[in-house]
C-alpha cells in the first residue's frame, strides 16, 4: 500500500545491491532488504526493472555481468516476494510528463529520469532512493534520498 513514506528505488540501487565489489553494496543491499522485509515502504516501477536489466546484462556498464536468466530471476524475485509495491504508468502519468517537460529543460536521455518522476508523482510518491542524486535534484516536487545517508 502506498503511503506518504513510500519511496521509489532507482535502478542503480538494485544494481549495487547485487554487486558485492562496489562500495555502495552494503547500504544498497540493506535498503532493498529493509523494503522486502516490510521494515520501510518501498516501491518499484517496470522502468526501474528495465533499466536494471539493461545495466546488469551489459559488459560495458558493469564488470560482473549477469546472464539474462539470472537477471530475469532477480526481477522475478521482486515480483514474487510481493513485499514492495509496483507502480505503473497510466493516463495521469502522461499528463504529468507533459507538465514536467514544460517546467524543466530536459533533453536526450534525461527524459527517462523525468518519466520516473512523472510516474512517481502520478502515483502519489514523492521520495526516491538513488545514487544519482544530481539527476533528480532539479525536480522540486520530490525528495531525493541517498541510501548511504539514510540507511545505517
Amino acid at each position: 500500500m502506498i503511503t506518504s513514506d513510500t519511496a521509489l528505488i532507482d535502478a542503480n540501487v538494485l544494481v549495487y545491491a547485487i554487486n558485492e565489489n562496489v562500495k555502495q553494496h552494503a547500504a544498497a543491499l540493506k535498503l532493498v532488504e529493509s523494503g522486502l522485509n516490510e521494515e520501510i515502504p518501498l516501491c518499484f516501477t517496470p522502468q526501474v526493472f528495465s533499466e536494471f536489466f539493461a545495466t546488469v546484462t551489459n559488459p560495458k556498464q558493469i564488470t560482473n555481468v549477469l546472464s539474462r536468466e539470472k537477471a530475469i530471476s532477480e526481477i522475478e524475485d521482486y515480483f514474487l516476494k510481493g513485499k514492495c509495491d509496483i507502480v505503473f504508468v497510466h493516463r495521469g502519468t502522461q499528463d504529468k510528463i507533459i507538465e514536467l517537460l514544460k517546467k524543466y529543460a530536459v533533453s536526450a536521455q534525461d527524459i527517462f529520469d523525468l518519466q520516473l518522476v512523472a510516474t512517481m508523482l502520478s502515483n502519489n510518491i514523492s521520495r526516491i532512493y538513488t545514487y544519482n542524486e544530481k539527476d533528480f535534484a532539479r525536480y522540486s516536487e520530490i525528495e531525493v534520498l541517498n541510501p548511504e545517508t539514510v540507511i545505517r
